[in-house]
């Protein structure tokens, strides 16, 4: 946006100001100049008259635009003379054009994104939803403005504690309920209830964002290996953790399913030490396509050790940033005393509307809805892989569950270039590495060896098919094993 001088005059091109006004382009188009030095100090700016002249604009424009100036200490009048430019040679500006990466807040554009972890928002039942939305904003004032409680309404969590009954086999009083507004807000609670001495645990491979918030809480922890039937309990005990994360139902990115004999070493290991806790995130484990679901560690519980964590943002959409936690009893009377302070982070009519919602019965017929999309999708996926030249060069291993799959491919491509290559290919592409969970101290000698021979030296790719566009499923394929020059 730098001004050409021609005769002393400031010469800009107004009709790339976007959606500014012309004052506001005007103002920093000269600020920015000044401040970079293309307008040296002392320069005399042109009059008024003749720079709105010389840009066909009013001249009000260019005074709102020097008065500005003038008021922010770039430029100064003379009386009788006209606009000085001031020495602000101190001052380091932004380019106004410039943005800081990231800052928009808006995803890069690829054709299919592989790696988000998205839904198919076109099959929510929006017209239901906005009725309930309709219906909350009509309840009388005294209901919908009043102060919500500090674990939410009693309506939802009453509906919340229902649904569990009837779809998890969890007896839980409406009571030991907190919402909160995403898993890692309450995650980010339970961290600062349990304390900056709290060691917590991970499974390696796993959810990265929970280390990441727990480093950020100041928690220690550790990343803990697993095998085929899950987190390692010994290498748990060895660990010194206090509190272990975990996603029995189905653990992301594998897909495994921790079995029983597996889960009672977990509640062994809980019940050897008071102050011993498993985070059970129960999160996308709705999706199974064969057999029953899986039972979650919190309903057989008997010891009260485990704490249950769960979201509406997979089974509904992604916009609804409702999650909820149940505590066991002894928890809940600390939780009160120490977090109940903090205001419930979900607005009422949202939660009014989900608790009609779910008493209505149309979460589980949405979610029964989705999951027959999501197996007919994930079918189509795996057989236009079988019919393209990936077939030759990869095998898939997925097990009936969630909305992901991984992709095995025996290439010489480093991750980088796959990554690359993908990107050229308008693919956002996942590998099985990026969720390697690493400490001070990288990644274990056990942790690598157990990898190694999970991968066994071939290229892991963790395909999230949830969001890809039926019309789009073949170009993608074709798209993915384009990236490999083994497939050439």
């Amino acid at each position: 946006m730098s001004a050409s001088q021609q005769a002393g005059m400031l010469t800009y091109d107004l009709r790339s100001r976007g959606t500014s006004s012309l004052y506001e382009f005007l103002y920093q188009s000269i600020r920015e100049d000044i401040a970079r030095g293309r307008i040296p100090c002392g320069t005399k700016l042109p009059s008024k008259r003749n720079l709105a002249r010389h840009l066909d604009i009013g001249v009000a424009t260019v005074t709102a635009a020097y008065d500005q100036l003038i008021t922010e200490g770039f430029v100064r009048t003379e009386q009788r003379r006209g606009y000085f430019v001031e020495d602000v040679s101190e001052f380091r500006c932004k380019s106004v054009n410039s943005q800081v990466k990231g800052s928009g807040g808006e995803d890069p554009e690829y054709f299919v994104d592989l790696k988000a972890n998205r839904t198919s928002v076109s099959l929510f039942p929006a017209t239901v939803w906005g009725r309930y939305m309709r219906e909350a904003l009509s309840l009388p004032s005294d209901n919908l403005l009043r102060s919500i409680p500090f674990n939410g309404l009693p309506e939802l969590r009453r509906a919340i504690a229902s649904y569990l009954r009837r779809t998890r086999g969890m007896d839980v009083s409406p009571d030991c309920i907190i919402i909160g507004a995403g898993s890692e807000y309450l995650y980010g609670r339970l961290l600062q209830m349990l304390g900056p001495t709290t060691t917590f645990a991970m499974e390696n491979p796993g959810y990265r964002k929970f280390a990441a918030i727990s480093k950020a809480f100041g928690n220690p922890w550790r990343p803990v290996p697993i095998d085929e039937s899950g987190l390692l309990v010994d290498e748990l005990e060895e660990s010194g953790a206090d509190v272990v994360h975990v996603s029995p139902a189905n653990h992301f990115p594998t897909g495994i399913v921790m079995p029983i004999k597996r889960r009672l070493e977990l509640f062994e290991w809980a019940n050897r030490a008071r102050k011993r806790y498993i985070i059970e995130d129960d999160y996308d484990s709705e999706f199974r396509y064969s057999g029953r679901l899986i039972m979650p560690l919190f309903a057989d519980d008997a010891s009260d050790k485990v704490i249950y964590l769960n979201a509406f943002s997979k089974t509904m959409v992604p916009s609804l940033r409702i999650s909820y936690m149940v505590l066991p009893p002894k928890l809940l009377a600390r939780y009160v005393d120490t977090m109940s302070f903090y205001s419930c982070t979900v607005s009422s009519f949202e939660q009014y509307a989900l608790a009609r919602f779910i008493d209505e019965g149309h979460l589980e017929r949405h979610i029964n809805r989705t999951r027959n999309f999501y197996r007919r999708q994930r079918e189509a996926v795996l057989r236009e892989i079988a019919q393209s030249p990936l077939a030759e060069i990869s095998h898939v291993e997925e097990r009936n569950a969630g909305t992901h799959f991984l992709l095995y491919v025996r290439t010489s491509l480093t991750h980088d270039q796959v990554r690359q290559r993908g990107a050229e290919q308008g693919l956002n592409i996942s590998l099985f590495n990026d969720y390697l969970l690493r400490d001070g101290d990288g990644l274990s000698e056990r942790t690598t060896k157990r990898f190694e021979q999970y991968s066994n030296g071939e290229t892991a790719l963790v395909l999230n098919y949830a969001g890809i566009e039926p019309e789009r499923l073949s170009e993608t394929v074709r798209r993915l094993a384009c990236v490999f020059p083994e497939c050439e």
